[in-house]
């Protein structure tokens, strides 16, 4: 078992939320925790309930298989998983302190987490859910004879998408995780842990389906980018290509990605409106919506996306002071994505990137999960690393002069490198794991996070514990090192 760390550096973040911002707190945290564990044992069982294995009947004309797909994303913001992944991902870096001892959520900033700790299981079998009900659409489709061929393969391409994106997060925090392509829950049930490279592969050939099955545009989903089409495949690609060290790969799908007249990079003091769910920056967004217009969930949606991103209640979380002096002078990103608030003489920072907390509407904003800019990132570090250092700078730039800064000054590789990864932290901050997942991929979890943590953090920090329960059901998991 991990031995429990000292938290005297948590111990000592001062209090700063004031009375009333801790019993409304306090409201918030225990209606959250109840619905947590109201819905745990089921998330957590094994044998997948009756309703999850989607018959026959379900694909036997194109409507409503098209429903049954609109059912998985709707599952993805229910389920405690997606919606938590910048959250959690942000505590367990650089980027997020806790203002105080009394929030949920500690053993991520203190990272402090044991195979028991109660978050863990909604992480893991919230994504595994997501595959489930993925593998099912892709098995259901393929033997439907009622649907359309077109249909067929759009539909296919989304569940792959979706498959992908689960697989992807999985080894991102937890290392090799069994690798689930099919609804035989026996099978399931006894699959041992699959190396990561094997498990990249799945996802490499998933979204390279996806890209070729996919329509070009928005006009199947009302032109609403909140499902997938050949660009968010690319971009995805674009991504993993990059995780995985297949530099041309990854700079070919970024540039598929960059040439579609779908996308623009806001300009100005425009960046604002990024996140807003008509952002033409944004390649692929999750929608928190139901089709009533209400938030389908909305303590997952606030704590997935809204104490971070600004103050409902004042901040639960604040910017750690080492990201908050990580922008230029001059940087458009800082004044309209960072705001600041006083307690005790002392400034601190928080994220108001995301804006809208009104959950008796339509949401006027997305979760963007892949936008335009992450493309000239991922362009410039795979040019980078293949010595198109020109062509690398020269994306690097349009990020940096979109962003009111001059061209960088980095000229070498290694500068280049360097220069890439700091445009990558105050772009991307708190967005769907990125610095958490950038650390890792390049090596300098350890050294950058034992200067942020001196006296908590140590190796295997880098993963998280898979859940005890999930070990105790299946005896072919084993535990990762030091847990």
């Amino acid at each position: 078992m991990k031995q429990k760390k000292s938290t005297s550096s948590s111990s000592s973040r001062k209090e700063i939320s004031q009375y009333y911002h801790q019993i409304k707190g306090a409201v918030a945290c225990l209606l959250f925790l109840s619905i947590l564990l109201s819905g745990c044992k089921k998330l957590i069982e094994l044998d997948a309930p009756k309703t999850e294995v989607l018959g026959t009947d379900v694909f036997s004309t194109d409507a409503s298989a098209q429903s049954a797909v609109i059912g998985a994303y709707a599952n993805i913001i229910n389920l405690q998983a997606f919606p938590n992944i910048g959250y959690f991902s942000s505590l367990s870096a650089d980027e997020m302190d806790p203002t105080s001892t009394f929030y949920l959520y500690l053993n991520f900033a203190n990272n402090t987490l044991t195979p028991s700790d109660y978050n863990i299981p909604g992480l893991w079998t919230g994504f595994y859910k997501t595959i489930f009900q993925a593998n099912s659409i892709i098995e259901g489709v393929k033997a439907s004879t009622g649907m359309s061929d077109s249909i067929k393969a759009r539909l296919t391409g989304e569940a792959k998408f979706l498959r992908a994106l689960s697989h992807f997060y999985l080894v991102g925090f937890f290392g090799n995780v069994p690798l689930i392509t099919s609804t035989d829950v026996k099978v399931n049930a006894t699959m041992a842990r699959t190396a990561t490279a094997t498990v990249y592969h799945q996802i490499i050939a998933d979204l390279q389906d996806a890209e070729n099955t996919l329509p070009e545009d928005y006009s199947y989903y009302s032109n609403d980018r909140d499902r997938p089409n050949k660009y968010a495949a690319a971009a995805f690609l674009a991504r993993v290509y990059l995780y995985t060290g297949d530099y041309t790969n990854s700079e070919k799908q970024a540039t598929i990605a960059l040439s579609s007249s779908l996308y623009t990079l806001l300009q100005g003091d425009d960046i604002s409106n990024i996140f807003l769910k008509e952002s033409q920056e944004s390649i692929f967004a999750l929608n928190p919506a139901t089709s009533t217009g209400k938030v389908v969930f909305p303590d997952a949606y606030y704590y997935g996306n809204g104490v971070q991103y600004g103050t409902l209640y004042g901040s639960s979380y604040v910017l750690t002071d080492s990201l908050a002096k990580a922008f230029e002078s001059g940087d458009l990103r800082y004044s309209n994505w960072v705001d600041s608030f006083e307690y005790s003489g002392t400034t601190y920072y928080y994220s108001k990137k995301y804006k809208d907390y009104d959950y008796s509407k339509q949401p006027t904003e997305y979760s963007v999960m892949f936008r335009l800019s992450e493309q000239y990132l991922i362009r410039a570090e795979a040019r980078t690393n293949l010595n198109n250092l020109s062509g690398a700078a020269t994306d690097l730039n349009v990020i940096r002069n979109r962003a009111g800064l001059a061209n960088t000054m980095a000229v070498t590789q290694t500068d280049l490198l360097n220069a890439i990864m700091k445009e990558r932290r105050v772009e991307l901050f708190l967005e769907y794991g990125n610095r958490w997942l950038d650390l890792k991929r390049t090596g300098l979890a350890n050294a950058v996070m034992a200067a942020a943590k001196p006296a908590i953090w140590t190796s295997i920090d880098v993963l998280y514990p898979i859940p005890a329960n999930e070990i105790k059901n299946n005896p072919a998991l084993t535990q990762n090192d030091g847990y």
